[in-house]
């Protein structure tokens, strides 16, 4: 899953490990709205982690929304993102491939965000997705090739969210 926090929505993309069930009981629980899809990669291949292909921020929205075929589903999630108000940046396959979906925005102690990637995610983005991030927040690029090559994951996998009530 992949939480708006601020607007209590749970993304969450369909596979072996997130199932609507749980999801559902999650929701319950936690008053969430689920907003669930189908995202596959350039193969076909289920996409079993929704923070693989995309990142909610504060006022900023990253998904890989190619990765979704249903044309129903893709359409529920865009404009639910956009019904937000966030600036959203529109990823590839090859950015996905990229690790450039699994960043992550964090507070820095000054109160300002900070959005933090792999430098292969970095390196994906073009010009003008680069101006979004960085006008949401100072951007960090970080090489972890061999992490990359080796483990599947990226930033966004080595980072835990910690969320403190507000004043803490």
């Amino acid at each position: 899953m992949v939480l708006d926090r601020i607007n209590h929505v749970a993304y969450a993309c369909l596979s072996s490990r997130t199932q609507l069930d749980p999801l559902g009981d999650f929701a319950q629980r936690m008053e969430y709205e689920v907003v669930a899809f189908d995202a596959v990669d350039r193969d076909g291949v289920p996409i079993y982690h929704t923070n693989v292909l995309m990142n909610i921020g504060e006022t900023l929205a990253v998904i890989c929304d190619e990765a979704i075929p249903r044309d129903d589903q893709r359409e529920a999630v865009v404009q639910r993102l956009q019904a937000s108000g966030r600036n959203i940046v529109s990823l590839s396959y090859d950015q996905l491939d990229a690790f450039a979906g699994n960043m992550l925005e964090l507070r820095k102690n000054d109160g300002g965000r900070l959005v933090a990637m792999s430098k292969q995610a970095f390196d994906s983005l073009g010009k003008d997705q680069l101006a979004v991030l960085q006008d949401n927040g100072e951007v960090l690029a970080v090489p972890i090739d061999t992490i990359e090559a080796s483990a599947g994951g990226s930033v966004r996998c080595m980072l835990a969210e910690v969320h403190l009530p507000d004043g803490s």
